[in-house]
């Protein structure tokens, strides 16, 4: 039986891996790079490639030359079906979800489903904020899905890693508590702004970048709530 740990290099999966470390001469470790993981990543996940039997790396596939920037706030005048009737060069966006699919997700389940995959392990826990709409035992495609931490919390995962004594990713030590997956995501701001900190101290240029891309998307938005709000001005 082939089994995967999908491992993400933050807090969650890092605490799967140890709690499995018993089973790791049967376990893959599997990362999706999406070709904008941060330097930092890439050199963790070079430690943990050395660290266990069997690692797979698994070449993700951004989507952002086409469909445009992930946003949480989406200008669907800005969506690519949007430029193309509305006709105006500008940046482009899309949802936070399609970008995360197309880049980490798809080829992550396409990979497991090429190599046979019979169990596929994750961090996810009930008390995450955000998390898959599915329950451990969840079974799709042939592969049953277990999540060991479901019921554990956050401080369940930081208490279990100081017990064993096992170090935190970097970011986690630079006092984020997001991982540093895409330096070029311009979505998940409620949680990112820890990262966008982070890029703004140690990778100057690509901040800049991803600042310009949130200037403009604010610019989008805030067209959009002002038609909006004068809408609702007329209706009132």
């Amino acid at each position: 039986m082939t089994t995967v740990l999908q491992f993400s290099g933050g807090k969650d999966s890092l605490a799967c891996l140890y709690l499995l470390k018993a089973r790791w001469h049967e376990i893959t470790v599997a990362w999706t790079n999406t070709g904008a993981a941060f330097p930092e990543t890439i050199e963790y996940m070079q430690r943990i490639r050395s660290l266990v039997p069997h690692f797979m790396e698994i070449a993700g596939r951004q989507n952002i030359a086409q469909e445009g920037h992930p946003a949480d706030l989406l200008p669907t005048v800005r969506t690519a079906l949007g430029q193309a009737i509305a006709a105006k060069p500008a940046a482009r966006f899309q949802s936070r979800w399609a970008c995360c699919s197309a880049g980490i997700w798809q080829p992550m389940h396409q990979a497991m489903k090429a190599m046979g995959a019979k169990v596929i392990i994750r961090g996810q826990k009930r008390s995450d904020n955000l998390k898959a709409p599915i329950e451990s035992g969840f079974t799709h495609d042939g592969i049953r899905v277990e999540f060991p931490l479901a019921d554990w919390t956050d401080e369940d995962v930081y208490a279990f890693l100081e017990r064993e004594g096992i170090e935190l990713p970097p970011n986690y030590l630079a006092g984020m508590r997001t991982g540093l997956d895409c330096w070029n995501c311009t979505a998940y701001l409620a949680e990112n702004a820890g990262k966008l900190a982070y890029l703004r101290e140690h990778h100057r240029e690509k901040f800049l970048q991803v600042k310009a891309i949130l200037e403009e998307l604010r610019a989008a938005t805030r067209d959009d709530f002002t038609h909006l709000d004068n809408t609702l001005r007329e209706a009132a």
